[in-house]
């Protein structure tokens, strides 16, 4: 097998490489181009970096975290020894984890982009108003801040935060949630969370487009004349390993209720 290490550039996470380097080196190949396995050694953030990075080669991904609490991780630092172990022993599960493809269409080309979390969609400097379709039928005018879509993987993270729901992993479902929507006489939006299936898509046409911040997980960028976003799932998945049993409930118990 060949592995890669995708490692959050701090002491901590470089010592960490280096002691499973030392603990693979008689068992697996390290190649950075074309891995079987993606070691993300630090927090969500480096799993999303190494999600992006080998979004194009067939690997699976598993993680271990050298700060406070991550979702997406398995092990933590200190139990490094114990996943070198498990690794090595070439039993595990795999969990397919659905991302959103998401289409931003301008006049005469369009752009593809994938994400594992969510799109968020914000101008951060005045009001957006926004025609939400669902397929081609007009959901809601949206007057607010912004929308966010999720995953069932990423509705634990900004979408939690927004009140939208948790789902639970490996179904290819995606959320709509508002982000400080305006709701008064003259102006009404759902103002819950709307969970869509694989066979819907969710059309955004913005009349103030121009300079809203779009974030597609880690990464940042600034629309400029865009027409519409299309958004949907389950065409595309990333596979986590999973060497050791920790059920999704325990993982969210542990990240946001207690240890």
């Amino acid at each position: 097998m060949k592995y890669a290490l995708m490692v959050r550039n701090d002491d901590l996470s470089k010592k960490t490489a280096l002691k499973i380097k030392e603990g693979l080196q008689n068992f697996f190949i390290y190649d950075e181009k074309n891995p079987d396995l993606v070691i993300s050694i630090g927090g969500d953030g480096t799993i999303l970096e190494a999600v992006h990075q080998y979004l194009n080669v067939d690997c699976c991904f598993v993680g271990i975290h050298t700060g406070t609490l991550g979702f997406y991780t398995d092990y933590q630092v200190d139990e490094v020894d114990q996943f070198i172990k498990d690794v090595t022993s070439r039993q595990f599960k795999t969990m397919k984890r659905y991302m959103l493809e998401i289409k931003i269409n301008k006049k005469d080309s369009f752009q593809t982009y994938y994400a594992l979390n969510e799109l968020r969609l914000d101008q951060g400097l005045q009001a957006q108003v926004i025609h939400v379709y669902i397929g081609n039928v007009l959901l809601e005018v949206f007057r607010g801040n912004g929308l966010c879509v999720s995953t069932p993987s990423g509705s634990t993270a900004y979408n939690k935060s927004l009140g939208g729901s948790i789902i639970y992993p490996g179904i290819p479902l995606m959320q709509l949630t508002e982000v400080a929507g305006i709701h008064h006489n003259a102006y009404r939006s759902l103002g819950s969370s709307l969970i869509l299936d694989e066979s819907q898509t969710i059309k955004l046409v913005g009349n103030h487009f121009n300079h809203s911040l779009i974030g597609i997980d880690h990464i940042h960028l600034e629309l400029e004349d865009v027409e519409s976003i299309e958004i949907t799932i389950g065409r595309k998945y990333v596979r986590f390993i999973e060497y050791k049993e920790m059920s999704f409930i325990k993982r969210v118990r542990r990240a946001f209720i207690n240890s």
